[in-house]
């Protein structure tokens, strides 16, 4: 089988770092991207991610670019296709020279008049360079709609995600969970209309009885807004903190919500379910493919409004214990960690080279 890997970002992300190190132990990785961060992720907190034995490239240069074009082992995998400037120009090189070529692909956001500019976009990228590209690794509930929809064969198409790092399970002496007391609530995203934050927190304040606090983590061009909303009330805000800060306060919450009118993912779903902690999600989110309706949390409907009909009914069963908790652990840690991420993909490239039995992704076996 092939061990030669190079991932084409814009970024070193920390939603790639868990898969990617986990890849790395038996296979040669190497990570290549136009700049460490961007403004927005430096505001939110990131730090570089630990990659473990994968070469990172910053801001490569054309040598070295062209080397590893010209190693025909290797299989590489661009993050969208014609996103990213570096990313594109290596992605159009790639498929001229005939090189092993995968995708990873968010859904678009299909709403309305630039939805379908959108589809047009993809469908004319698909007549382009469909033939060249090998597999496409879909991320989120509407990533194998979109795709096919714009004509890629559905044998190419992957389920694909993002991929946070995995949690100890909780025990006594880790957590200071008590049973005997209202749910505490968190939000952690962008202060934005896209997020949904002010339509959650009227709701929530319509309801402030049921639960405990609600704490508001994030940064964006609505805070001032939010802060009026939610003053003399049994709301916080932190603003931006450090992602180890964030997952602490993840860990000590009931419940994560996040509402977006649109959101590709939305890996802060991965980080609570890792820790344990449920989640209300809008199911305009492709991590909302995550949640079970049952003990992982559940998902609210935009078009049919219904988010405050179901946060009151969840917030019923709240708070978990000890035990609710790292069953929600064991299947993150078996479903979407880093090491079942690397082991899926390689599922993936058996079958795309080696004409194998199409794997499914672990996320979606119903018995996991």
């Amino acid at each position: 089988m092939f061990k030669k890997y190079v991932f084409w970002q814009n970024i070193l992300s920390i939603h790639q770092s868990a898969f990617i190190r986990n890849l790395a132990e038996n296979n040669h990785v190497t990570v290549v991207v136009e700049k460490k961060f961007n403004t927005e992720r430096i505001k939110q907190g990131w730090t570089i991610p630990d990659f473990g034995k994968a070469l990172l490239i910053i801001s490569p240069e054309v040598e070295s670019i062209n080397s590893l074009l010209s190693d025909k082992e290797i299989i590489h995998v661009f993050t969208g296709i014609k996103s990213f400037k570096l990313a594109s120009q290596v992605f159009i090189l790639a498929t001229k020279q005939k090189a092993k070529v995968g995708v990873i692909l968010e859904p678009f956001n299909w709403i309305g008049i630039k939805g379908k500019l959108r589809f047009i976009k993809y469908l004319l990228l698909r007549l382009k360079y469909g033939k060249n590209i090998d597999f496409l690794l879909v991320i989120g509930n509407r990533g194998r709609w979109c795709y096919e929809k714009t004509g890629f064969h559905s044998a190419k198409i992957y389920d694909w995600g993002y991929f946070t790092e995995s949690n100890k399970l909780i025990s006594e002496e880790s957590t200071t969970i008590s049973l005997d007391r209202k749910p505490n609530i968190i939000f952690v995203g962008s202060i934005d209309n896209n997020k949904n934050i002010l339509e959650l927190v009227s709701v929530c304040k319509k309801n402030r009885d049921i639960f405990q606090n609600f704490l508001i983590i994030g940064s964006g061009p609505l805070k001032q807004e939010l802060l009026f909303l939610i003053k003399d009330s049994n709301f916080s805000y932190l603003g931006n903190i450090s992602n180890e800060n964030v997952k602490e306060h993840i860990l000590d919450s009931d419940l994560l919500i996040l509402p977006s009118k649109y959101d590709g993912w939305g890996a802060v779903v991965n980080e609570a379910l890792t820790m344990g902690t449920p989640v209300l999600v809008s199911e305009n989110c492709g991590s909302s493919i995550l949640i079970d309706g049952d003990y992982r949390g559940t998902v609210f409907s935009i078009d049919k409004n219904n988010l405050e009909e179901i946060l009151i009914s969840f917030l019923q069963k709240l708070p978990y214990g000890e035990s609710k908790r790292n069953t929600i652990i064991n299947w993150a840690d078996k479903s979407i960690s880093g090491k079942i991420a690397a082991e899926y993909f390689l599922q993936i490239v058996e079958n795309v080279y080696y004409i194998s039995e199409k794997p499914i992704a672990p996320w979606l076996i119903k018995n996991n």
